[in-house]
């Protein structure tokens, strides 16, 4: 199986340094590196199992839309977005719900990890869609769970639900069943991912137009239809011909391509005043990688992080 890592902040090795583990921390929060172990787990597993044919994408973002999706399988057996969960505990998949156990029933959980899978899966199969290419099967959305000490009571939800002694069954699964895509069609929607490109557009054959016709003097002119406006927003229109279980916050969908940002910068500013050279420099400005709130973030936690030391040092010399 062939393993595309595209894993911010990590090294040569696959490893995080101390200011990448900061700076992804800040980024993707502060369970980012256990995140990250939790996929190694799971991407070992399927390197020692799936055979040539498949490959692994992992943390993929698509486009500028700062949508990550921690695992992306392409092989014979389609197109899966996998979210990893490195959670233990007692939980609930039911329908889009994920609850966690809480005495003798169950509440919602602070993070909804079956809605944020499925939309994982819609938001690939639209930023391949867009593109020019038509998936022939859906992206399939699955949660898997790293841990075995996670216990998931299942009960029909959207997303495919895997504990950790369900991987086995379900790469067993997509050894023996039938072929949903093609070998060349597999290569396309990882060369698509990877290396995202707009579509071609196509030359339009517009029939050429009809003779004028001059009205007579006493004629009224005939009224020439009004085209209809429609303003459907960029995002939005990506997700006319898919299914939705869940309507989707368009600023999380707008991919931006390579093409797309070379011509935004032709574009002039929208807002009340127009952005100066100097703001533009303050705002990319960075000192060994990071951005000036990142830094002021690491220093108030340094700070803290003295202020608790010179307490526990006050106290035991103190007393002493």
């Amino acid at each position: 199986m062939k393993i595309i890592d595209q894993t911010p902040f990590v090294d040569e090795k696959g490893e995080l340094g101390f200011s990448q583990r900061i700076q992804g921390m800040l980024q993707f929060g502060f369970n980012w590196p256990a995140e990250l172990k939790a996929q190694q787990v799971i991407a070992n597993y399927f390197d020692r199992n799936l055979e040539k044919g498949y490959t692994l994408i992992r943390n993929q973002m698509l486009g500028q839309s700062g949508i990550l999706i921690p695992m992306i399988l392409l092989g014979s057996a389609g197109v899966f977005a996998i979210n990893i969960t490195y959670l233990r505990g007692r939980y609930e998949a039911k329908g889009d719900q994920w609850n966690v156990e809480s005495g003798n029933q169950f509440k919602p959980a602070r993070e909804n990890l079956i809605q944020k899978t499925a939309t994982m899966a819609r938001a690939l199969g639209a930023f391949i869609e867009r593109q020019g290419v038509n998936l022939p099967v859906p992206v399939e959305p699955v949660l898997i769970a790293a841990e075995p000490g996670l216990h998931i009571d299942s009960s029909q939800p959207i997303v495919k639900v895997l504990m950790s002694d369900g991987i086995r069954t379900f790469v067993a699964g997509l050894k023996s069943g039938p072929p949903a895509l093609r070998a060349d069609a597999v290569l396309e929607f990882v060369e698509r991912i990877t290396n995202p490109r707009p579509a071609r557009v196509k030359p339009s054959s517009t029939p050429p137009p009809s003779p004028a016709i001059t009205p007579r003097p006493s004629q009224p002119r005939p009224p020439q239809p009004q085209p209809e406006v429609q303003s459907v927003s960029r995002a939005r229109a990506i997700f006319n011909a898919a299914d939705e279980a869940k309507p989707f916050d368009p600023s999380d969908l707008d991919f931006a391509l390579a093409e797309d940002e070379s011509a935004a910068r032709g574009v002039p500013h929208m807002g009340g005043e127009p952005i100066s050279p100097a703001e533009t420099k303050r705002a990319s400005r960075r000192i060994l990688g990071m951005t000036i709130r990142q830094i002021a973030i690491l220093a108030g936690l340094a700070l803290a992080l003295v202020c608790i030391l010179a307490a526990f040092g006050y106290v035991i010399f103190g007393m002493s």
